[in-house]
C-alpha cells in the first residue's frame, strides 16, 4: 500500500494499513497509532495497561457513492477506576457501530426527511435511523426552557385500530407538546395535572380547552 494512504486524517489515533475499493464498497483497515495515548472509554483517564485487542466493523460516511466499512483494531485497556474497558476513540461513541460523523449526517437528514427515506439513502436499517432520530429529538427537548403555560389544549388521537387512543396536552400559546399519555379519559390526564399542581404562579389559573369526546 502506498505511504500516502497511511496518513489519511479522518480517523484520529489510527493509521490505515489497507484500503480496498470495490464497485459498491470501500473497506478500510485501521490499526492504532503507536503514538496515541490510551485512555479509558468510560471515564477518560489514562490507561494503566493493555487488556486485549478486538476487531470491530464500523460504518462510516459514504465515499464517492460507495458504502464505507472500517475494519478497526480496538484495544480493551486496564483502568484503575473502571477495570477492563474499551479504549476512548474521539470519532466513535461507546458501543457504536457507526462513526460520529455518519450519525450526525443521519440526524441532519432526519430533520428534513422521513426515517424510511434516510435509511434508504444511507443503506441503514430503519431501526438504527429511528434510534438516532430519537436521540436527536431528546437533545432538542432537553435544550428547551421550562414551560410556563397559561392556556392548555387537550385532545386525543388514535394509536391503533380498535378504539385505542392517547391524549396529548399542548401549550396553546407556543404550540409546544407538554405531555402524551395512553387513554382519553380525565383519569388518564390526571397525572399531568397533578404534576402541574404547585407550579402555577399564585393567583393564576390556566385556561383549558378540552376535546368534547374526552370523558
Amino acid at each position: 500500500m502506498q505511504e500516502d494512504k497511511c496518513c489519511l486524517p479522518f480517523w484520529q489515533g489510527f493509521r490505515v494499513t489497507d484500503l480496498q475499493v470495490g464497485e459498491q464498497v470501500v473497506r478500510v483497515q485501521l490499526h492504532p497509532s503507536d503514538l496515541a495515548q490510551l485512555r479509558c472509554g468510560r471515564c477518560g483517564q489514562a490507561a494503566q495497561g493493555l487488556h486485549e485487542r478486538v476487531q470491530r466493523h464500523i460504518r462510516d460516511l459514504p465515499m464517492l457513492g460507495r458504502t464505507v466499512w472500517l475494519d478497526v483494531e480496538l484495544r480493551r485497556v486496564c483502568c484503575v477506576s473502571c477495570g477492563a474497558c474499551m479504549q476512548q476513540v474521539s470519532w466513535l461513541d461507546r458501543h457504536a457501530r457507526l462513526t460520529q460523523r455518519l450519525a450526525q449526517a443521519v440526524a441532519l437528514g432526519c430533520a428534513k426527511l422521513p426515517v424510511k427515506h434516510v435509511a434508504e439513502f444511507f443503506g441503514l436499517h430503519w431501526s438504527t435511523v429511528r434510534e438516532i432520530d430519537r436521540r436527536r429529538l431528546q437533545a432538542l427537548i432537553a435544550g428547551l426552557p421550562e414551560s410556563e403555560p397559561r392556556r392548555l389544549v387537550m385532545d386525543e388521537f388514535a394509536l391503533y385500530k380498535g378504539h385505542r387512543y392517547a391524549s396529548v396536552v399542548l401549550d396553546a400559546d407556543t404550540r409546544r407538546v407538554l405531555w402524551i399519555g395512553q387513554g382519553r379519559s380525565r383519569a388518564a390526564v390526571r397525572p399531568f395535572l397533578c404534576a402541574q399542581h404547585g407550579r402555577t404562579p399564585a393567583g393564576a389559573s390556566p385556561a383549558v380547552s378540552w376535546s368534547q369526546r374526552t370523558k
